[in-house]
């Protein structure tokens, strides 16, 4: 696997990713969705979703990425 400065290879989940936004935790996996094939779901909050094509693609959108915090009251 390329090195990625955000995404590693999970530990404890065979196939799986673990990728880093600012204060966030994303886990990255396979899809076979139409907007992507690789999907990141913030680890906290599901709502907070990126796609894309590759991993180098989706490390730039982590980088960019402003996570969606999750308020609760």
């Amino acid at each position: 696997m390329k090195s990625y400065p955000n995404i590693e290879k999970s530990a404890f989940r065979q196939g799986a990713y673990i990728g880093y936004c600012k204060s966030s935790v994303y886990v990255i996996t396979r899809s076979n969705s139409s907007y992507g094939t690789w999907h990141a779901a913030n680890r906290d909050n599901w709502n907070d979703q990126l796609f894309a094509f590759g991993l180098t693609d989706l490390s730039a959108k982590l980088a960019q990425h402003t996570p969606i915090v999750k308020v609760t009251t």
